[in-house]
């Protein structure tokens, strides 16, 4: 999609099809020129119709006799003019329409295009001085306000530009197109409401009526108006199906309703029906991440760079892509190559910051999260991923500096509470600690995550009636949280209750028993069994029928060494019987 700046200075060719701003005023002389009197209207007439049909060079000849011919003509100095600017010749349209002022110093025609003119090849302050000398000599002309408007708005001035678009609306409110550039305006300014009306105001006389279609359906978009946008991008595809843009549109509104099957064949009917580009796989390659469907979205990611090699939008995705799937050498290498590119790039730097992290290479992460700070120091998580960095290297005076700034930037960040909470009961500190869990638990009392946070907060404290109350209410919020069901079995693990851990184990999933969070918490109710001197027969005996089944399954020499002890110990136990 082209933003709106783009639009603003190509907007001839944008929407050529509705309406000229450099010929606004030009009308059809073939009649006049089958009864003309003057010999020299004939010729503009015939340059006017060979420039309509593309015979730019032979109507600039035509013009030009029409010029020679009637030297006191302004009409023809204007229209050879216009020829001109459309062919980017702006140093011979600026010197026929000052030829015409010189005609006709009044004409304010001639004022506007010279103006803007001067404002297609740059001076924007000249054209907005010469705009002022056409509204001087005819101040009821809309299309002088509203070329007027498009140079104010390339200088950056949006809200003269606006008043110049209102006023052109007033003196011709059948004109689409001043809609729709006033529209444009209010979009950039992120005024979505009012820019709808605008674009609706638009539809209303406009033939083509795509790109208000568009722009409408992507306000909506922005102010999540989902069903909205999905109604008026797909009214935007049944004027043009091929334009991928509304078809992203609509992808994007499906993504966020959920529906995943809508949005995917989203993208894939713009496949068939469009041109497509590199903005566009790049789309659809997110869309699928967002999926989790990795190899798929790197299919489209990597469509985009066969498209446009150098393209940083779709190399840093690629990279992201990688990250996801734990690959890190690849990921790494594609953050490397946007810093080649933009060695500026804060995002690329917190995201190698990232994955060094999770390679446990924390001090090389903590560099990249410095580098990305001193290019974006509103971005929060860079605070606390520096934090959780020293808090692994134990330095853990700078880690709670981070937590604090972290905290201080983003307040509602419950994780940063959580996490710091663990750092000030590693330094002793419970009554602190207690605080900030409590303080993450208040902001988001409806998370299974949260609860099952805070739990392990107050398990490491020591305060096991509060750890588990919030481990049961994760599993209340959602039973199959397997994660606080192991917190429990950890619970009674602490409290020696070894027979309700066990417990806790016999009611999980032959899935979960494959997961990490299952082997580290048995290990460590079977490292606490083999510690115990006063442990029942029943009690030893579960803990070997659990190494035993552990073992069934992984090769594990601390388990072996763990169900050699037990064995032990129930000899020992039967001795002593």
């Amino acid at each position: 999609m082209a933003n709106v700046k783009d639009i603003l200075f190509n907007f001839g060719e944008e929407i050529k099809k509705s309406i000229d701003k450099f010929d606004v005023f030009v009308k059809k002389y073939k009649a006049v020129s089958q009864t003309s009197q003057i010999p020299s209207t004939a010729y503009m007439n015939w340059g006017i119709e060979l420039a309509q049909s593309g015979r730019t060079e032979e109507a600039i000849d035509k013009l030009r006799t029409a010029t020679l011919m009637a030297s006191q003509n302004p009409g023809a100095y204007i229209n050879l003019g216009i020829t001109f600017l459309r062919q980017k010749n702006f140093e011979e349209a600026i010197k026929n329409f000052r030829q015409a002022i010189k005609v006709d110093k009044y004409n304010s025609k001639a004022y506007a295009l010279w103006a803007s003119a001067l404002s297609e090849i740059g001076d924007l302050k000249g054209a907005i001085d010469i705009y002022k000398l056409a509204q001087k000599y005819d101040s009821r002309d809309p299309d002088i306000y509203l070329n007027w408007g498009i140079s104010l708005a390339k200088a950056g001035k949006k809200r003269e530009a606006r008043e110049k678009f209102r006023k052109s609306v007033s003196l011709n409110p059948i004109n689409p197109v001043t809609s729709f550039l006033w529209g444009l305006i209010l979009y950039e300014d992120s005024e979505y409401q009012e820019a709808i009306s605008k674009f609706s105001h638009s539809l209303i006389y406009s033939q083509e009526k795509y790109d208000a279609l568009y722009y409408i359906s992507l306000c909506h978009l922005k102010l999540n108006n989902y069903e909205s946008a999905i109604k008026y991008s797909t009214e935007a595809i049944k004027e043009n199906n091929t334009n991928t843009d509304a078809y992203v549109v609509l992808a994007d509104a499906y993504l966020k309703t959920c529906e995943e099957e809508k949005c995917l064949k989203a993208f894939e009917d713009a496949d068939k029906q469009t041109q497509t580009n590199t903005q566009f796989f790049i789309n659809w390659g997110l869309a699928l991440q967002h999926y989790n469907r990795i190899d798929e979205a790197r299919e489209k990611l990597s469509q985009a760079l066969m498209l446009e090699p150098n393209n940083i939008i779709a190399i840093f995705n690629l990279g992201v892509n990688y990250l996801l799937s734990k690959e890190y050498t690849q990921a790494e290498e594609f953050f490397l190559k946007v810093l080649d590119i933009e060695p500026q790039h804060a995002q690329a730097l917190f995201n190698l910051g990232a994955l060094t992290f999770d390679k446990g290479d924390y001090r090389k992460a903590l560099d990249y999260y410095k580098r990305s700070l001193q290019l974006d120091k509103k971005n929060t998580r860079i605070y606390y991923n520096m934090a959780n960095c020293y808090y692994k290297i134990g330095e853990l005076d700078e880690a709670a500096q981070y937590f604090k700034k972290c905290i201080e930037y983003c307040p509602n960040l419950t994780q940063a509470y959580i996490s710091y909470a663990h750092l000030l009961a590693d330094k002793g500190d419970s009554i602190e600690a207690q605080r900030k869990a409590r303080s993450a638990y208040l902001m988001d009392k409806e998370s299974c995550y949260t609860n099952f946070a805070v739990g392990a907060v107050y398990l490491k404290l020591g305060k096991f009636e509060d750890a588990m109350e919030r481990f049961e209410y994760a599993i209340k919020l959602n039973p199959d949280y397997y994660i606080a069901k192991l917190g429990i079995a950890e619970v009674y693990c602490r409290q020696r209750q070894y027979d309700k851990s066990f417990a806790v184990f016999d009611s999980l999933s032959e899935e979960v028993r494959a997961a990490n969070e299952y082997f580290n918490i048995l290990y460590l109710v079977l490292s606490s069994v083999v510690k115990e001197e006063n442990t029942t027969h029943s009690v030893v005996n579960s803990a070997l029928e659990y190494c035993n089944k552990f073992l069934e399954q992984y090769n594990n020499d601390k388990v072996l060494e763990i169900k050699n002890i037990l064995l032990e110990k129930i000899h020992q136990i039967e001795a002593n019987q």
